[in-house]
């Protein structure tokens, strides 16, 4: 296991030990390790929801000019109103899986 140090103002430390005696931690250790493995869950989400928008925007290139949208007005609406709840959904369901 490694060790790392860090240093806090003194108003956040506050902050941390407030939160540990409300939520039950026992030790900072473990309140800042649960803070970072929710943080890395976060950006993996983010990390695959990004990957997701590339491959759709990506895609748009292909449907553009074959009747599919007319315009790029049309084409952002459909995707806030259909590919976004999707999206929503699947990264809700693999975030659940990894959680």
């Amino acid at each position: 296991m490694e060790h790392i140090s860090i240093k806090l103002e003194n108003n956040f430390a506050r902050q941390i030990e407030k939160a540990m005696s409300e939520f039950n931690y026992t030790t900072k250790t473990e309140f800042i390790r649960e803070s970072l493995r929710d943080k890395l869950k976060a950006l993996e989400g983010e990390r695959a929801k990004k990957k997701a928008w590339a491959a759709l925007f990506a895609a748009r290139g292909s449907l553009k000019g074959k009747g599919k949208f007319e315009s790029d007005g049309d084409f952002y609406k459909w995707r806030k109103e259909v590919f976004s709840k999707e999206l929503e959904n699947e990264f809700r369901e693999k975030l659940a899986v990894k959680g």
